[in-house]
């Protein structure tokens, strides 16, 4: 098996008017949809971070403070690295600044958010991305492979989020991840069906039955 996940989303929706309603879905919406479907809760911890993680920073009333805390904490991160940043409270009113990372989504990203992200503005850890509209057809495929591990963990749930939220609009198809990043074996398949969402996570070993060849290849 090579190193490297490789991922793909692939969907297919009734029309090109619900293709451009699924564009607009709030991502991290889905997340209270999917918590009900076995394997979603016990796989998908609701602390994990992805790309969609809020950063606060406690009890700190400056970005350079902010930075500080985080550089202790063994994370170099520097100006040039934050889109954005704001002084917050928490529900105590104690102080602490909220920072967006360059490479992040916000909170409140939509799906054409995502695409967009993907296509202009990927982690350096991604092997390639590849983002099609087929617009007459009302489909939509992004495919890609991950270099790392850590990576794969900041993308999965955005995509997974984007996916499934096409069910909504009649949407049929899958989001896919398969390979070993940093020694770590993938095998995460999410399947989108007429009445249902199917998560499965086999052992890699047994994964050749999912068709893999056939997930991963390029449309006609």
């Amino acid at each position: 098996m090579a190193f490297g996940i490789e991922f793909q989303m692939r969907l297919t929706f009734p029309s090109v008017g619900d293709f451009e309603a699924w564009r607009g879905q709030v991502l991290i919406e889905q997340r209270a949809r999917l918590e009900p479907l076995p394997r979603f809760s016990e796989r998908f911890d609701q602390f994990d971070e992805d790309l969609l993680t809020d950063l606060i920073i406690e009890d700190a009333s400056t970005l350079e403070e902010a930075l500080g805390e985080l550089r202790r904490a063994g994370r170099e991160i520097t100006e040039e690295d934050i889109a954005d940043w704001m002084p917050t409270v928490d529900d105590e009113g104690n102080p602490g600044i909220y920072l967006l990372e360059a490479r992040k989504l916000k909170r409140d990203a939509r799906v054409e958010d995502l695409l967009d992200h993907l296509r202009v503005n990927p982690a350096p850890s991604l092997l390639r991305v590849h983002c099609m509209s087929l617009r007459d057809h009302a489909d939509v495929m992004t495919s890609g492979a991950f270099r790392d591990y850590d990576t794969y963990c900041e993308y999965r749930l955005p995509l997974i989020f984007a996916g499934t939220s096409a069910k909504e609009f009649g949407g049929a198809g899958h989001v896919s991840f398969f390979g070993v990043g940093d020694m770590e074996p993938v095998a995460l398949f999410v399947d989108l069906h007429q009445n249902a969402v199917e998560i499965n996570e086999p052992d890699v070993q047994d994964a050749a039955v999912w068709n893999i060849n056939e997930r991963f290849e390029a449309p006609n």
